[in-house]
């Protein structure tokens, strides 16, 4: 019996296969972006920043695409000077510099992030558990943050594991976004206040022992534990015990780093001169916005967050996100109008050095 020939698709049936596929990729990756820029950013991309979302999902760009994306201007228009002080004058010295710190630090407030909490609270601190770790190479410690105002208080966990009988230990600070549990395989951690449904446990405990092998600890709490991440509700943490000045999502996020190192400073096994703060997306703001007003910070890690808002592949000014919650009032108020913004990223990195 003679076989069938196998039928071939006549080259303009190539080409719409060829085109239908382009054309879902594109649609799908649309998609994938929008979700992700308007969950995760609060910001409007360009083409380029849209691209650049691909490398934030993990995947590894060719270099021809990675060099087209940072092949920019870096002319950037209206960016603020740092050395300029508000009345035009130039800064000179180690002296006036000292009073424009505190103009940035106030624009930075203003345009940006918001009031972080300062006064008219107490904090108390209660060691709930503690024991080994990490077969027997780590200290875990969890401890009931409260912090109290004539309003009422409001409960965190805090999470530390420290090498074992060592002193003078540098330690990490930071937030983590799925709650405690989720940081180390370790069915001993307490879940975070604002955990819910199922307790996950993390897959592993690379990040904890990477630290502990290098002689450094690590302090976290869950950032939902000081203020819920939507708009409808961040105020609903710890803000509830402020009355309404000007603060953020961003406000609550810095106070409990804060917090955490205020709780490091009364134990006898850290190193002071060796706290450093650490973040990823909008927590790595938080650890910038925490690193410029915590003078207590000596190091400041900032992973994926922080880029200009006059450029185009960091982010544009816009309402249309989940992150409302996260800026000012003002900081909307230049939405089109980036790079007329009286500050910029680049300032809040100025603030967290010396």
């Amino acid at each position: 019996m003679r076989k069938k020939a196998k039928r071939k698709l006549v080259w303009w049936k190539k080409i719409i296969v060829i085109v239908a596929f382009l054309l879902a990729v594109i649609v799908a990756f649309s998609v994938f972006s929008f979700v992700m820029i308007r969950h995760f950013t609060g910001d409007s991309l360009s083409f380029k920043g849209t691209l650049s979302m691909l490398g934030y999902s993990g995947l590894n760009l060719p270099k021809g695409i990675s060099k087209y994306i940072l092949d920019v201007d870096r002319s950037y228009e209206g960016l603020p000077e740092l050395l300029t002080a508000n009345d035009g004058s130039v800064v000179s010295s180690a002296e006036e510099y000292s009073s424009r710190r505190n103009e940035i630090l106030e624009k930075v407030e203003t345009y940006l992030y918001g009031k972080t909490p300062n006064e008219g609270f107490e904090t108390a601190f209660e060691l709930v558990e503690s024991g080994e770790a990490l077969d027997g190479k780590a200290i875990r410690e969890q401890v009931r943050v409260t912090v109290s105002t004539e309003k009422g208080s409001h409960e965190v966990m805090l999470l530390i594991y420290r090498p074992k009988d060592k002193t003078n230990v540098p330690m990490f600070v930071g937030e983590n976004f799925n709650g405690n549990t989720t940081i180390a395989l370790d069915d001993n951690i307490l879940p975070s206040y604002s955990q819910s449904g199922e307790i996950k446990y993390g897959e592993n405990s690379d990040f904890i022992n990477l630290l502990i092998e290098n002689g450094c600890g690590v302090a976290t709490t869950a950032y939902t534990d000081w203020a819920p991440d939507t708009e409808e509700d961040y105020r609903n943490g710890v803000l509830k015990l402020f009355p309404q000045n000007n603060e953020t999502a961003f406000s609550a996020w810095s106070f409990g780093i804060m917090r955490t190192i205020d709780y490091l400073y009364s134990q006898s096994y850290v190193n002071k001169d060796a706290v450093v703060s650490y973040g990823h997306s909008r927590l790595a703001r938080v650890s910038l916005w925490a690193g410029a007003q915590d003078e207590r910070i000596t190091l400041v890690t900032s992973s994926c967050g922080g880029g200009l808002f006059r450029s185009d592949i960091a982010g544009k000014i816009t309402t249309a996100s989940d992150s409302n919650h996260w800026f000012t009032e003002k900081y909307f108020s230049f939405e089109g109008k980036d790079n007329a913004l009286p500050v910029d990223m680049h300032m809040l990195m100025a603030l967290t050095t010396d």
